[in-house]
């Protein structure tokens, strides 16, 4: 990288230059495929209060819901629910190992 000036900064553009970004388009692709799956994998009426929004790199599956309510229900049902989502989601190849209840998100996205 050339410095600037005999200084100790460097040019943005070699920074740039330097990042390693590892964009798995497909990776993408599936987890979107796996989230319109939502419906399918836990029926209609829960889909209704609820929605998968995103898989953590640690494979932790983030179900967001309509509130604190519907959070805790699903949380009683966590086990049958992982066994749907993970059976689902070996078909895509996108591996998930827990799931996280969140319904503070919900709020955000229904009044912005």
């Amino acid at each position: 990288m050339k410095k600037l000036n005999n200084s100790n900064f460097v040019l943005i553009k070699d920074i740039i230059n330097d990042l390693n970004i590892n964009y798995n388009a497909d990776a993408g692709q599936k987890k979107e495929e796996l989230y319109n799956k939502w419906k399918d994998i836990i029926g209609e009426k829960i889909a209704e209060y609820s929605q998968l929004t995103d898989v953590l790199s640690n494979g932790t599956a983030v179900i967001q819901c309509s509130d604190s309510f519907v959070a805790n229900e699903l949380y009683f049902e966590k086990e049958k629910i992982l066994h749907l989502l993970v059976k689902e989601s070996e078909k895509t190849g996108i591996i998930i190992k827990d799931i996280k209840f969140d319904y503070k998100k919900w709020k955000e996205r229904i009044y912005e």
